[in-house]
């Protein structure tokens, strides 16, 4: 970051930092060990950051999940906010939880929110990857909607998989939507060319392979509704 204090640069950081607390998580007194790992960096961090870092900017909706519980200081470079080194605790492995079954409310209940965690290699991967030709808030954005939609397409509820998701805009660009949160989703590729098809033959080609039940039809058209298409 020091060399190239850019968004990018800002991305791959915080990916790594993520990253790291994601793997460790399960770890006994991983707190006590990443303050220590935090102490012998942090000096190093001050002296080849101080030149470029600010003391503001945006916080985006992912250090609000991961770390807004955290009251470490907060830096930033090129507006965005910096992942705390320090900022992890031991969490359970859920892996031999007895109570995970299908036969009571609570088992139930703990496999539904299992299903919602989120793939955390995915998200590493979104926030090394921007979209190259995108604003810096469109892809912090992005980072912030798949977190949200707890990795799941928002018509179908498909899991979303590197190479086959889109973040769309509901009201596009040229019609003056903007890259703001509230205009944005994640779909699957064949969500999205169906959302912007027009011709007949490519509606049914996509509408055979989704297969779509009336809720997620509804949703489909409110989308395409948006973009200036007709209902299907």
């Amino acid at each position: 970051m020091q060399k190239h204090p850019n968004v990018n640069s800002v991305n791959r950081y915080n990916a790594t930092i993520l990253g790291m607390h994601n793997y460790y998580t399960v770890a006994t007194h991983v707190n006590i060990d990443f303050h220590k790992v935090y102490f012998l960096v942090s000096k190093s961090l001050n002296n080849r950051l101080y030149r470029i870092r600010s003391d503001t900017g945006a916080i985006s909706k992912t250090y609000e999940k991961f770390y807004g519980k955290y009251n470490y200081k907060k830096w930033y470079i090129a507006r965005l906010i910096l992942f705390p080194v320090a900022g992890i605790k031991t969490s359970n492995a859920k892996n031999l939880n007895q109570e995970i079954c299908n036969y009571t409310e609570e088992g139930r209940k703990r496999i539904h929110d299992n299903l919602r965690a989120i793939n955390h290699k995915i998200l590493h991967y979104i926030m090394e990857n921007p979209v190259q030709g995108q604003t810096t808030e469109y892809n912090d954005n992005r980072i912030s909607l798949y977190i949200a939609q707890n990795g799941k397409c928002s018509v179908t509820g498909k899991i979303l998989e590197i190479g086959n998701m889109e973040c769309h805009h509901k009201k596009p660009k040229e019609l003056g939507g903007k890259d703001e949160y509230k205009n944005l989703t994640f779909v699957l590729k064949d969500v999205y060319k169906l959302i912007h098809a027009v011709e007949i033959e490519i509606i049914e080609k996509y509408k055979d392979i989704l297969n779509l039940d009336k809720k997620r039809l509804e949703r489909l058209n409110k989308l395409r509704l948006k973009v200036g298409n007709c209902i299907i």
